[in-house]
């Protein structure tokens, strides 16, 4: 196994969304954010995604955004922690990775500038340049609030070929989209975030999870994860569970998984900064959902 394959074998796995709680003014609930961090390791995923979609890094400053990952690195002791480092302008991007690398990240993740996907080619050159600098694994991520973000198989397979890039979190949501880049970079991660696709994609040889069923439904997410990869039909029951999860929790998402996580007793207010604001209904959907993964 060469030295890059077995430090890709580290970030295989469950890699949980970590959510940012708010008081009700819209400033961080610091105490939360460390007790739900605490909370997400005891499940044992296999990392943690810090500073994510999920975590609304699109309506977090700079400054807010380092805290939030020096305070996870801290927590997670030996359980690795990614999180997105390219945020600010384009041009200001190297400044900003060398300061997220400072917070002691297991990885750095990458995601396309708005605009810069339109020509693949830039976009692929933007993405060396970070990889070269940063002392770390590189995940590439197509983040769905960017306008374009799809990265084309043809750019993964050349940056996992010549550099750090070591996965990416599909957002295409089809089959085709997840194995165009399964099969152009064999050995690499392609991170699940879609979770109807989810089963089929493991079977076909995704090596990762980074979906929003594990901000609040981590250990449910682990045990389908264990079951798939031992080939368990066990799993086929699981994954019907998180399919519904996930269903549910697009009733005003990220509010629904703060709810989520505090009907689990995690001391969390349901506070976005994104838009989007959950329901009643929807959390008597997820008391029933609690109530069905626990028979």
């Amino acid at each position: 196994m060469t030295k890059k394959a077995e430090l890709t074998k580290k970030f295989e796995g469950v890699f949980s969304l970590l959510l940012t709680p708010f008081h009700e003014d819209g400033s961080i609930d610091w105490e939360a954010y460390e007790r739900y961090v605490e909370w997400q390791l005891s499940f044992r995923p296999q990392g943690l995604f810090a500073v994510c979609g999920s975590s609304e890094m699109k309506w977090l400053t700079l400054t807010e955004r380092l805290e939030l990952m020096r305070r996870a690195v801290k927590l997670a002791g030996n359980t690795p922690v990614v999180a997105t480092g390219n945020l600010e302008a384009p041009k200001l991007q190297q400044e900003e990775l060398k300061q997220v690398m400072d917070t002691g990240l297991a990885g750095v993740v990458l995601v396309p500038p708005a605009g810069m996907g339109v020509d693949q080619g830039k976009l692929a050159d933007h993405f060396a340049g970070l990889a070269d600098i940063a002392e770390c694994p590189v995940i590439l991520y197509e983040w769905p609030l960017v306008e374009p973000y799809a990265i084309e198989p043809w750019v993964y397979s050349r940056l996992t070929d010549t550099g750090s890039v070591i996965g990416i979190k599909d957002t295409t949501c089809t089959m085709e989209g997840i194995m165009g880049k399964i099969e152009v970079a064999q050995g690499t991660i392609v991170y699940q975030a879609n979770t109807p696709f989810m089963l089929e994609a493991i079977r076909q040889g995704a090596k990762g999870i980074m979906a929003i069923v594990s901000a609040a439904g981590a250990g449910s997410v682990l045990d389908f994860w264990r079951a798939a990869s031992l080939g368990s039909a066990h799993a086929e029951k699981l994954h019907r569970e998180l399919v519904y999860l996930d269903a549910l929790l697009r009733f005003g998402y990220p509010s629904s998984a703060k709810m989520l996580a505090a009907l689990q007793g995690v001391p969390m207010g349901s506070t976005v900064r994104s838009s989007g604001v959950t329901t009643l209904e929807a959390k008597k959907a997820m008391e029933v959902w609690l109530q069905t993964v626990k028979v």
